[in-house]
């Protein structure tokens, strides 16, 4: 099970019922991510909102409490690079290319033509 599964298996218990998860993904408020400095961000994409949870200093899956709620709308755009700036709601992070392909995810799940 690769880390964005474990995301949502583990964001299960805090998402509505009937409310679909439509990806996940980790990130962190800056390249060090040292102790001390806010640790990973974990986000989860749903059909009707985006949630990010502080994660841990060293873990990219725990699912902590809940930082920031945000509406669906909003696309994450293209990624390149080896890390990505994403902002979702007021939270920026850095994004590993590793969960890229869960980023385009969640922007096709959301539908309609890319801005």
């Amino acid at each position: 099970m690769g880390m964005a599964e474990k995301i949502v298996q583990r964001a299960q218990s805090r998402v509505e019922p009937g409310e679909v998860v439509q990806g996940a993904f980790a990130g962190q408020p800056t390249l060090r991510n040292r102790i001390g400095e806010g640790g990973y961000r974990v986000v989860v994409a749903t059909d009707r909102r985006f949630l990010v949870f502080q994660s841990g200093t060293f873990s990219q899956t725990a699912i902590k409490d809940l930082l920031e709620e945000s509406p669906r709308d909003q696309r994450l755009g293209e990624p390149g690079g080896v890390f990505y700036d994403v902002t979702v709601g007021t939270q920026t992070m850095k994004v590993n290319f590793r969960y890229f392909g869960q980023l385009r995810a969640i922007d096709l799940a959301l539908g309609g033509p890319a801005s």
